[in-house]
């Protein structure tokens, strides 16, 4: 799941309607005289033929003015020349900001000129602007653009879903999945062919994989937890476990499986000394770079994200990686959860200020339909939300994709679930995680701690949503 100069044909159509005019026909030489008894008759002058009047010119309604904030800054052209498209085609104007000052969104939607339409890189902060009152729902007005909801991936639906509400909608679609080096497979002696497919399998292989110099530090390293951010949240899930229950009215951060999750990431880090992991991980260069640890060969398994396999990354940065893909491994004890993992991604959210509720659900719907779904998720090699755009035929074209579409599809997928504490609760578990890390912290005491905390605030924040 990134202004321009607006395209707005305004045609002005007279229609000029003019008669001609004729004299009377002359009497031909050969008409017979007139009886000599007939009084002359005197010829009438022909009438003036006047045209009738020109028609007005009818001018086209003023074009509908709408304004769309997309926080991705990947390409910003791409969604400008595609709104200018839809601009065109349709009498509205479109401005769109790319990337959008997401910082000051707050202050946006509180103000005259707010945006008709927010695209946005996740759900976290559209289940925030919902629960204030600051959003539209979805659900209303996709009804009233005619969207298909039965069209979008119930897995990506999840995460826009606050009770019976859709506080956003999907529109392009990330999952996560295993990558693997086959060259240092085989270096290591293990089948490039074949991946791990359990956690114990995944532990076996690191250990193979990973390389210290003669100080002790390491020089490679078969698979870090946290690489190249915290997949926490997935791992939990394929443990069985997941922040909420219930639609997100329970709160679950102490279950025993989030604890069991916690616990397996943090043996990796005592296991290899989490200072020693820690400093290697920050020798790192960017992550969309040829120094990115995955892509330089410094790390040999990864979790990570379908657009990984697009041309923005692994062709641009890394064209000779002899790579894999496959599902992330899980727990023995959970097989049923192999293929699958959490779903999420850009979402798209209307605020409550839209002035014009017809011309912005038009707009949405569009934005949603498979068409433009497939047009602007391929070029980002970003899933599309849409069942119908997932058959085009130019996702096959990218390499490994659909191993995600098939872990998207999966019925054992989901987006993890929402609350409107969802801000607060995931800053509170970020700073818990870096301690499960770095340091030998009980995982089960952090957890209980934040059950403790957050269970009540939940409570009285669901009390609140009307």
């Amino acid at each position: 799941m990134r202004t321009f100069k607006i395209v707005s044909l305004l045609a002005l159509t007279a229609l000029i309607v003019s008669a001609c005019g004729g004299g009377a026909a002359p009497v031909p030489a050969t008409q017979p005289a007139a009886p000599p008894t007939a009084a002359p008759q005197a010829t009438a002058a022909p009438k003036p033929t006047t045209p009738p009047p020109t028609a007005a010119p009818t001018a086209k309604p003023a074009p509908v003015k709408l304004k769309v904030w997309i926080e991705m800054s990947d390409n910003p052209k791409l969604f400008q020349d595609e709104f200018a498209k839809y601009a065109q085609a349709n009498n509205v104007e479109v401005e769109v900001v790319c990337p959008a000052p997401m910082d000051k969104i707050l202050a946006a939607l509180s103000g005259s000129d707010a945006p008709d339409v927010i695209a946005m890189s996740g759900s976290t902060l559209a289940q925030s602007l919902a629960f204030q009152g600051l959003t539209l729902d979805l659900k209303e007005l996709g009804t009233m653009g005619g969207i298909d909801l039965n069209d979008i991936f119930p897995s990506s639906l999840v995460v826009c879903e606050q009770g019976s509400k859709l506080a956003c909608l999907p529109w392009g679609t990330d999952t996560n999945a295993l990558y693997w080096n086959k060259d240092l497979y085989e270096e290591a002696g293990l089948d490039p062919e074949k991946p791990p497919k359990t956690l114990d399998e995944l532990n076996q292989y690191a250990e193979k994989l990973t390389k210290k110099d003669a100080k002790g530090d390491y020089t490679q390293m078969g698979f870090i937890p946290a690489f190249p951010w915290s997949q926490q949240g997935t791992i939990n899930y394929l443990f069985g476990g997941s922040n909420y229950a219930d639609g997100g009215h329970t709160l679950t951060v102490n279950s025993q499986a989030n604890i069991d999750s916690y616990k397996w990431a943090q043996s990796f880090y005592k296991k290899y000394g989490a200072k020693k992991v820690i400093d290697f991980q920050s020798g790192f260069g960017d992550y969309a770079s040829s120094e990115n640890g995955f892509f330089a060969g410094k790390v040999a398994m990864a979790i990570d994200g379908e657009w990984v396999t697009g041309p923005n990354f692994i062709p641009k940065f890394a064209p000779t990686l002899n790579y894999g893909v496959a599902p992330i491994p899980v727990a023995a004890n959970r097989l049923d959860k192999y293929g699958s993992a959490t779903v999420g991604g850009t979402i798209v959210v209307v605020p409550a200020s839209t002035k014009n509720k017809e011309a912005t659900a038009k707009m949405l719907a569009w934005m949603e339909s498979p068409e433009t779904v497939a047009d602007i998720m391929y070029q980002f090699a970003n899933l599309p939300s849409s069942e119908k755009a997932a058959l085009d035929p130019r996702f096959k074209t990218i390499k490994n994709f659909q191993v995600f579409i098939d872990i998207m599809a999966n019925p054992n997928s989901s987006g993890l679930l929402n609350s409107p504490i969802n801000q607060e609760l995931n800053d509170a578990i970020t700073k818990a995680e870096e301690q499960i890390w770095a340091e030998d912290v009980d995982p089960a005491k952090l957890m209980n701690d934040i059950q403790k905390e957050f269970e009540p605030k939940l409570k009285d924040a669901w009390a609140q949503v009307k």
